[in-house]
């Protein structure tokens, strides 16, 4: 049952979770996928040493959001998942966490192709997961994650949030709801720019079906 797409074969799974006993039950998912878990049980290195010490050892990996128990990280499990997906490294992250904490992991959703609940994971979510990713690295994108070039309107920006926060509208989505965003989304020469009325571009996946699954980058305003 091991994935495999091209060259790119998976047989060991780095698992990242501060709870020894989830580690344990996602190992037990990875055995059943006919897959060898590789449990990361001590304190976690910083995240780029972590990052490249994970991609010596295993062939992708399942990670966590909230990895601060015991200090065991310091860093999140979208900021490492995200730094995976630079280096073309398939990672899902598995955690109870993510509507929760869209909002800090607002600025790292492009690059998490599967946000998975820890109970929908099994042999079956860790295959076609894992495969989703090895795809989106050759630019073969589900219609769900799928960017596309987008009118953004700003509808509200609130600097006494902590922190700081923007609404928006996307014309044309299928949901005319406002949808809430970190300003330290935009790049840091351009937030100026963000004010109720403005109109930009960016590259959303307005395929998404629900608010947090949007990613917003490479804005453009004119």
């Amino acid at each position: 049952m091991s994935p495999d797409l091209g060259a790119n074969k998976i047989r060991r799974v780095d698992i990242v979770d501060d709870k020894p006993d989830v580690r344990k039950v996602i190992a037990i998912c990875v055995k059943e996928a006919e897959l060898e878990a590789v449990l990361e049980n001590d304190p976690l290195p910083p995240l780029e040493q972590f990052v490249k010490a994970a991609m010596n050892k295993a062939d992708a990996g399942i990670c966590d959001h909230k990895l601060n128990l015991a200090s065991y990280a310091k860093f999140d499990g979208a900021e490492a998942v995200a730094q995976f997906y630079q280096y073309k490294w398939p990672a899902l992250l598995c955690t109870t966490w993510g509507k929760a904490v869209i909002d800090a992991m607002r600025v790292y959703r492009r690059r998490i192709p599967v946000l998975i609940k820890p109970d929908d994971l099994d042999p079956d979510t860790i295959a076609t997961g894992f495969e989703c990713c090895i795809r989106e690295f050759n630019n073969d994108f589900s219609p769900s994650r799928r960017p596309w070039r987008t009118l953004v309107r700003v509808e509200e920006v609130d600097k006494q949030m902590v922190p700081p926060m923007f609404f928006v509208l996307l014309p044309g989505w299928h949901s005319s709801d406002k949808i809430r965003l970190p300003l330290d989304l935009i790049p840091s020469e351009l937030r100026n720019k963000i004010k109720p009325g403005v109109r930009f571009h960016a590259e959303v996946n307005k395929g998404a079906e629900n608010q947090d699954d949007l990613y917003f980058e490479n804005f453009q305003f004119d």
